[in-house]
């Protein structure tokens, strides 16, 4: 069954890559075809399954697959109707649910839409799973982020081809049917664990419980990810199997207990065992669906109903057929599941288990048994079973390691050690006291739920060791982003340990990790090279300068969480540790509010401002003043030199004063930083958001002011880039960053005119995503995201562009 599971995947993998790499897969495709024939000549039968199960999972994703692009939604408020498909949860104060079967302006569209609505809005008329609601409200297509390198979670991938915020909605008709019934008790169970635990701990039980995990704070996300615990914070595998186990148990021991005479009639038709599995298995059904379904949920649910089935049938059961079947399941229900991060971390984290703990059974069998006292016994067994814990946690952090790394850039290094402390806490006892207090609560109308302080104490002290584990020095380690073929060598050379009975097994697998160790040291860095980074409606730019120091120009809005979900990302996947240079160009909060979150994370070594504070940046310069970094505020004329590069101040002086018609905030955004950077005969305007006023002031600065690059003014907004400052600058590139369907219509369509007429090359964030520009020989390179992404192969030469990009 493990080689036909195998061979379907690969299927469909095929099938994804076939538009980029059609040459590769076809010719690797036939080396494994004439491999299998010369292998198993005297199988010729199998050879035709595994061949047939391949060409299933080709043929199967092109009938799977949807297209959601090119919407062309319009650019106004609409009507929409649709049917709930979530549960509806609450993030930020928002409520967002999902709808299917969508409807705008009468029309059916394809897919789903993804709704935001005000708590006013949803008081006392939040929906539930399968209600149909009718309302008002202006969409957009679904945005990621489109920076290069950078995982950014596509909406699209799961079927959402618009998103917006209601401006008023009514329920047309309530959910009927099981599925409706059983979310409402989902909601209703959420709702309990509410009323009975601090807000805190009711999110982490909503989430381990329920599969309800918009209450997560990111601050309890980044402890968890820190030590290896994130799993903790959803229903995974462990909890589900672990649950099965206990209800199993309770119902084995129940039948047991029944009066001898109903146990002598039971036992004639089924034993204890058999009883508490018929029984057991559709309670484990109903958890599955009010749980949401996840697909680590969903794989320990195959999983433990092969087992039962097994018993029940009196077989043996494999868990590595278990294993294929579960994952042949999943895909067949939906074939993109495979490239789901979660559908991979699940079932590698799952394989490495496994072939460790064979691994340790086939040691343990080659050695003879030593002859015990009772004390000794007792003693090993609990050593044995600390050993196995410590097994099982390490072959999953190893197994899981560069698909953590390549996604998220952390690697943690305490991982073992706090698994060991605090998943029997959370799973032998949090998990199973909130999961049986919540339910008895809902069956026997007890509100709050029994021992909600109890749950509430552990549940705190489980906190308060996470807490404790993540501040141990290097608990965790945030690495560079390794490249796609260094991934797949790891696992062949994870293969090759696992296969291989020879000492030299490790070899390859630590030449695999040395080689990713010291790739950062083998690119060039001595040059300028300049990221304008997608951060949405906001400005960043991680500049690296010829000396290996790092300036960060700004850090996008806090709306977007853009410090955690873009900058720091893009420094730790580019081996970036801390940074030298900090510049706020303004404090507005589209430039300062990624800043706070990159304060937090990296060493700064300096902030530069332009000496104006203003009414809401208090936090920023609250938080400069608490990490102790020291200030340099910047004005005209100063000048920063380092080894073949210049740093030069143009504006603001104390004495401008922009008087702007337009209002306060207007003159704010003309007292922003104008920085030039120059490296060799090169060089980069960075002018914040500085308006005609200031413009007119710079203009008179002549020479100085002439770039190669500039960064557009305010985000290319109507009031700034006057001809006369393009003129003066006469760049030949000119990059705005913006974001996609922002409501300021940035960049304004007579600022974009100007450039055009003046024969300025325009780049924009919110079209080509990041832009990265390196300075070399007295010219420079540039590369937008687009580049850094595959394109479909019309010919050998761009097979080839897109084999580059692996490595």
């Amino acid at each position: 069954m493990t080689g036909l599971a195998l061979s379907f995947i690969c299927g469909i993998i095929a099938f994804k890559l076939k538009a980029f790499f059609p040459i590769s897969v076809t010719a690797l495709c036939l080396a494994l075809l004439v491999l299998l024939i010369l292998k198993g000549h005297k199988t010729r039968g199998r050879i035709l399954l595994i061949a047939a199960f391949f060409l299933s999972g080709f043929f199967y994703s092109s009938l799977r697959i949807g297209d959601f692009s090119n919407m062309g939604l319009p650019e106004k408020e609409v009507s929409v109707m649709g049917d709930v498909i979530n549960a509806p949860e609450i993030t930020d104060e928002k409520a967002r649910f999902t709808l299917n079967n969508v409807y705008i302006q009468g029309q059916q569209i394809p897919g789903s839409i993804r709704l935001y609505a005000e708590p006013e809005l949803t008081e006392g008329l939040l929906p539930s799973y399968g209600d149909t609601i009718e309302g008002i409200a202006r969409l957009n297509e679904p945005a990621a982020f489109h920076n290069m390198g950078l995982y950014s979670h596509d909406p699209k991938k799961d079927g959402i081809t618009a998103a917006g915020r209601l401006k008023h909605f009514k329920i047309a008709s309530r959910g009927k049917g099981a599925l409706a019934a059983l979310y409402k008790k989902r909601e209703e169970l959420g709702r309990i664990i509410e009323q009975s635990l601090s807000a805190e701990n009711a999110s982490f039980h909503k989430a381990i419980i329920l599969g309800l995990q918009a209450g997560i704070s990111h601050k309890m996300r980044d402890a968890f990810n820190a030590t290896g615990l994130a799993h903790i914070l959803s229903i995974s595998g462990t909890h589900f199997a672990l649950l099965a186990f206990i209800l199993f148990s309770i119902i084995r021991l129940s039948v047991k207990l029944l009066p001898l005479r109903a146990l002598s009639r039971l036992t004639i038709y089924v034993t204890p065992t058999e009883a508490a599995i018929i029984l057991t298995f559709p309670v484990l059904v109903l958890y599955a669906v009010i749980s949401g379904g996840s697909i680590p949920t969903i794989r320990s649910f195959i999983m433990v109903s092969i087992y039962m089935l097994a018993v029940l049938l009196g077989r043996k059961d494999d868990w590595l057929n278990s294993i294929s079947v579960a994952a042949l399941i999943i895909l067949l229900y939906q074939t993109q599941a495979l490239f789901n991060l979660s559908f991979q971390l699940s079932f590698i984290a799952v394989l490495s288990i496994g072939y460790a703990l064979e691994g340790r059974k086939d040691r343990a069998k080659s050695t003879e048994p030593r002859a015990q006292t009772k004390g000794q016994n007792i003693f090993k067994k609990a050593a044995d079973t600390i050993k196995t814990s410590l097994l099982m946690t390490t072959a999953a952090t190893i197994g899981t390691a560069p698909i953590i790394v390549y996604f998220f850039y952390q690697f943690s290094l305490i991982s073992p050690v706090a698994n060991l402390i605090v998943t029997p806490l959370v799973c032998f006892l949090i998990l199973p006291l909130g999961f049986f207090s919540v339910f008895s609560a809902l069956i026997f109308h007890i509100n709050p739920m029994p021992f909600s302080s109890l749950i509430d104490s552990l549940t705190g002290l489980s906190f308060y060791l996470v807490k404790i584990i993540s501040m141990t020095p290097y608990a965790s380690l945030n690495l560079h982003k390794p490249s796609v073929i260094i991934i797949i060598f790891y696992f062949l050379s994870l293969a090759f340990f696992v296969r291989s009975a020879s000492w030299r097994r490790a070899l390859p697998f630590i030449l695999i990790v040395s080689i990713y160790i010291l790739t950062p040291s083998l690119s060039n860095k001595d040059s300028l090279n300049i990221t304008f980074l997608d951060v949405r409606q906001g400005d960043a730019a991680v500049v690296r300068l010829p000396d290996k120091k790092t300036m960060l120009i700004d850090g996008g809005s806090e709306i977007y969480d853009a410090g955690r979900r873009v900058i720091a990302p893009f420094l730790w996947s580019n081996g970036i540790k801390g940074i030298d240079y900090l510049v706020l160009t303004h404090p507005h909060p589209d430039h300062y509010g990624g800043l706070l979150y990159i304060m937090d994370s990296f060493k700064v070594s300096e902030v530069w401002l332009n000496g104006r504070e203003v009414s809401g940046a208090e936090g920023f310069f609250k938080k400069v003043k608490d990490k102790e970094i020291p200030i340099r505020l910047l004005k005209r004329g100063d000048l920063l030199e380092g080894n073949g590069y210049k740093v030069y101040a143009l504006h603001p002086y104390n004495e401008f004063y922009a008087g702007s018609q337009r209002g306060e905030f207007s003159n704010q955004n003309s007292d922003s930083l104008v920085l030039k950077i120059e490296s060799g005969n090169a060089s980069a305007l960075f002018t914040g958001d500085i308006e005609a006023e200031a413009e007119g002031n710079l203009i008179h600065l002549g020479k100085w002011l002439k770039s190669d690059i500039l960064k557009v003014p305010h985000h290319g907004g109507r009031t700034s880039s006057s001809e006369g400052f393009l003129r003066a600058v006469n760049p030949k590139l000119a990059i705005i960053s913006a974001g996609k369907n922002n409501s300021f219509k940035h960049p304004h369509i007579e600022a974009v005119k100007r450039y055009e007429q003046l024969g300025i090359r325009l780049l924009r964030t919110d079209i080509d995503g990041a832009l990265t520009l390196t300075f070399r020989d007295n010219s420079y390179e540039i590369k937008t995201y687009w580049d850094s992404t595959f394109k479909e192969a019309l010919d050998w030469k761009d097979e080839v562009r897109n084999l580059r990009l692996l490595f």
